[in-house]
């Protein structure tokens, strides 16, 4: 019987595309959840997210993945400097995801020459005000 599971499953690795030879995207998760709080004034509000990042090389997997602390920080710290009309709205959280992806792509290009950063996405956004 084990020896059946393990052809069966040598079989299905075989099966499957060699990475990256299909051209399709990879997402790399920055984990664990961002849990933090934001706003200026007033009582505290937190916000817990989950983003992934979209990449079409395995170059730009490992640049990527070798810098997920700095990439972490530097998110940590703008999603904390939001106020509350950016992340209680549609159009507000839009912005911050475009704002978030453009700060990975700059400190991409800063660390390794090359953005490497094709899309930033929030997995889920929950805030508490």
């Amino acid at each position: 019987m084990f020896r059946m599971i393990c052809l069966f499953m040598l079989a299905m690795a075989m099966s499957l595309p060699t990475a990256w030879a299909d051209g399709q995207a990879r997402y790399i998760h920055l984990e664990p959840a961002f849990v933090l709080n934001y706003g200026s004034t007033g009582r505290m509000k937190y916000l817990r997210t989950e983003v992934a990042l979209l990449v079409r090389s395995p170059e730009a997997a490992s640049q990527v993945s070798r810098h997920r602390p700095y990439i972490r920080n530097n998110l940590v710290m703008l999603m904390s400097a939001q106020e509350p009309d950016i992340m209680n709205t549609a159009e507000g959280r839009e912005s911050l995801r475009q704002v978030a992806l453009d700060e990975v792509r700059a400190l991409m290009l800063v660390l390794e020459g090359n953005e490497y950063v094709d899309e930033l996405y929030f997995n889920n956004f929950v805030v508490q005000n």
